[in-house]
């Protein structure tokens, strides 16, 4: 009985494991997405889905909405306070918005399967200065193509608000950088 219940629960927690990080969007198999050993994908400039309008409160309760920043090159970094890679990330990505700042770029936090408590402390321990979007029920990550459902997971929209890469790992402040340098290096549309 004592087997019949370990095997039991091994499969479940396989399957669970299986099912959270599956990459949820078919975008991923497309042949004209480049995916690179490192869980990035890269999209070239004819095969960018378009990402989700995304609008909702942010951790102060503020109201937010990504079409706001129409035109510009936005980083969208989903993390939760309990997941140890976006702690690992969280000092990268501020060093990211330093060294961009006064460019045509935004960054955009946004905290799922969270509460606000324990996300706002995690905002304050890293001083993170940009805004940050309250998911708690993670509805927004499953609406980006070429994610999965791990954490973290950060995409790179270019000035037309299409996904020209998703790292479905933590990332660095040069990830970033380099993805972004190219899109601002694209004709303006």
């Amino acid at each position: 009985m004592t087997r019949i219940v370990a095997v039991t629960t091994i499969l479940a927690a396989t399957v669970a494991v299986g099912w959270y990080t599956y990459p949820s969007n078919p975008h991923t198999s497309q042949p004209s997405v480049k995916q690179t050993p490192d869980a990035s994908v890269h999209f070239p400039v004819g095969s960018r889905p378009a990402a989700p309008l995304l609008s909702g409160q942010l951790l102060d309760a503020t109201a937010f909405r990504l079409g706001d920043w129409a035109g510009s090159v936005v980083v969208v970094n989903f993390w939760a306070s309990w997941c140890a890679p976006c702690n690992d990330e969280a000092p990268e990505l501020q060093a990211f918005v330093k060294a961009t700042s006064g460019l045509n770029v935004h960054m955009l936090g946004v905290n799922i399967h969270d509460e606000r408590s324990p996300a706002k402390a995690f905002v304050a321990h890293y001083n993170l200065t940009y805004p940050n979007l309250f998911d708690p029920d993670g509805k927004t990550l499953p609406s980006f193509p070429a994610i999965s459902m791990a954490l973290p997971n950060t995409v790179v929209l270019d000035r037309d608000g299409r996904v020209a890469a998703a790292f479905r790992r933590k990332v660095t402040a040069l990830d970033l950088e380099s993805a972004v340098q190219t899109l601002l290096s694209e004709p303006s549309p």
